[in-house]
């Protein structure tokens, strides 16, 4: 390793842990309103909360203050800053609102920094959970500040968990004999693929606040995202005229991709 890159180690490692702290914090104030706030029905018809606001807000101003110079887009106020160059951070502040709002526990603040597109770093914080994962390039990823790479499970055929989003039943057909779950969050069903307690996840076309700060999770214990093509997924599209859409992925181990791919087929109509 060269002096740059175990510079550029360091530095990912201090941007983490300020990072961590920051949604941490943010998870509390989530937390504190937890099954209480009444949801209000956006325009794509999902929920959205009083909740969603102030957390999006309360990460937006911290992160401001410590990169003033990078830009910020959030799934509740959009691009509030900055011009996208080299950095940009993505926040959700609520991934799996309709969980959160229905008292149920998977639901996660998610803050993720990409460089030129590329998520470089993420922390997910599951508040009802208290589970911090947080990654960044080349310094592995952790769970409550432990180490991690993901478990490849030899379970059975019939045990075997995918995890998969909860409209999948009207758009494609699975070929496979183990269990399906669906938990409501897109970044959730990330991690859990991350640490090997699913054999795979698929995910529907989503937006790109909802599992950026996942990705950098999974890729640094080990797993890879995949389009459903089997082409690995790693730059996102910012354009705000695409919607910040990020297409159908594959999160597995490279050793289960064609298992998962094979799976799928679209449903006719």
């Amino acid at each position: 390793m060269d002096k740059g890159q175990e510079q550029l180690m360091c530095d990912n490692t201090d941007i983490m842990e300020s990072v961590k702290e920051i949604a941490e914090e943010a998870g509390r104030i989530a937390l504190s309103q937890f099954g209480a706030s009444r949801p209000h029905v956006k325009t794509d018809r999902s929920f959205v909360t009083a909740t969603d606001r102030e957390v999006e807000q309360f990460i937006h101003r911290k992160l401001h203050e410590l990169f003033p110079d990078d830009a910020i887009i959030g799934e509740e106020f959009g691009r509030s800053r900055g011009t996208i160059r080299e950095y940009v951070w993505l926040l959700d502040p609520i991934d799996g609102t309709t969980n959160f709002v229905a008292g149920l526990p998977h639901w996660a603040v998610c803050v993720a920094r990409l460089r030129f597109g590329v998520p470089v770093l993420g922390v997910v914080v599951l508040p009802v959970l208290r589970e911090t994962y947080a990654a960044a390039t080349g310094i592995g990823a952790t769970l409550n500040g432990s180490p991690f790479k993901m478990l490849e499970r030899d379970d059975p055929p019939n045990e075997q968990l995918i995890a998969v989003w909860s409209t999948w039943y009207r758009e494609v057909d699975l070929k496979f004999s183990g269990k399906v779950r669906t938990l409501g969050s897109t970044v959730v069903k990330c991690l859990y693929a991350a640490k090997g307690s699913f054999v795979g996840a698929l995910t529907s076309e989503v937006h790109a606040w909802d599992i950026a700060a996942g990705l950098p999770v999974l890729w640094e214990s080990g797993g890879q995202a995949y389009a459903r093509d089997g082409k690995v997924y790693e730059v996102m599209d910012l354009d705000p005229a695409n919607g910040y859409l990020v297409p159908p992925l594959i999160l597995s181990a490279p050793s289960r991709r064609d298992f998962m791919r094979q799976m799928i087929t679209a449903r006719r109509t």
